[in-house]
């Protein structure tokens, strides 16, 4: 961990789970950890946590997005899921991560909730990952 450690600085944006909050900040609370690596720093933090949905940071604060309801089979790949779909959504922003606002990554965060929503809900890691139009889909549910 202390290689991880030291290689903050040279990050802007980062995720990590609940579980490895106070590993790598000394934080247990998500939210203190995020905000730590927002000082040291990270434009971008997102805390993975679980069925819960996610933590996401900036200079502006921090924000919890709701996970979406399903019932999970395995959870073998959620936080791939969740970092491809977050780090594709971002891209489609067409911003620097010191750019981004809170409110524009809390819908990051909500696509990237849904992708690993859906990922859970089937077995393995590779052939788990969703689609882009079952993404789109899942948010449509909630709305």
């Amino acid at each position: 961990m202390e290689e991880t450690r030291r290689a903050l600085p040279c990050a802007d944006l980062i995720k990590i789970s609940e579980e490895e909050t106070e590993l790598l900040t000394g934080y247990a609370s998500p939210q203190e950890a995020a905000e730590y690596l927002i000082r040291e720093g990270l434009q971008i933090v997102a805390v993975t946590l679980g069925k819960d949905g996610a933590l996401v940071a900036t200079k502006d604060g921090c924000a919890v997005v709701p996970g979406y309801p399903v019932t999970a089979v395995d959870t073998t790949g959620a936080g791939d899921a969740f970092w491809g779909a977050f780090l594709y959504s971002l891209g489609q922003l067409a911003k620097t991560p010191s750019e981004t606002s809170l409110q524009e990554l809390m819908t990051i965060a909500a696509f990237a909730n849904a992708a690993a929503a859906l990922c859970v809900t089937k077995r393995g890691a590779i052939p788990a990952m969703p689609s882009l139009d079952e993404i789109e889909t899942m948010q449509n549910i909630r709305r």
